[in-house]
C-alpha cells in the first residue's frame, strides 16, 4: 500500500478533493461545497458500498460512555478518529463490510490513515 499527497506545507492535506453540488446553493457564485476530513458525511459519501445506509462517520468531540480501564472517574471520554477506525475494523460475529471488501478495504485503510495524520497535524498546528 502507498499514499501520495501534495500539499504546500508538506503535511497531509486537510481539505479533500470531494465536492458537493447542492441543488439550491446559498451562494450562487460558489455552486459547490468542499468536504473537509472532519465531516461525518465524508466516509458515507466516499465509500457508499462500505456504508450503505449513509450512517455518519467520526466527528470531533464525539463522546462515549466510560469503559473498564478508563483513567480516573471519567464518566464520558472523547473518541479519537483512530479509536473509531479501529472499532470499524474489529472482527465481530456478524458480517463486517469494511474488512470484507478486498482492495476497497486497502484503499479505505490508507484513506483512514491519511485522515488520522491530517487530524493530528491540524491539532499540532492549532495547539502550539
Amino acid at each position: 500500500m502507498a499514499m501520495v499527497f501534495v500539499n504546500s506545507d508538506e503535511g497531509p492535506p486537510f481539505e479533500r478533493g470531494i465536492r458537493v453540488y447542492p441543488l439550491n446553493p446559498e451562494n450562487p457564485q460558489q455552486p459547490f461545497i468542499n468536504i473537509n476530513i472532519l465531516s461525518p458525511n465524508l466516509e458515507p459519501m466516499s465509500y457508499p458500498i462500505l456504508f450503505p445506509y449513509g450512517e455518519p462517520g467520526w466527528q470531533p468531540n464525539w463522546r462515549c460512555e466510560s469503559y473498564q480501564g478508563a483513567k480516573g472517574n471519567q464518566s464520558r471520554v472523547n473518541v479519537t478518529i483512530l479509536q473509531y477506525n479501529l472499532a470499524l475494523t474489529a472482527v465481530r460475529d456478524e458480517f463486517n463490510p469494511i474488512i470484507s471488501a478486498g482492495k476497497l478495504t486497502q484503499q479505505w485503510l490508507v484513506d483512514s490513515h491519511l485522515q488520522v495524520e491530517a487530524n493530528n497535524m491540524n491539532f499540532i498546528r492549532t495547539h502550539q
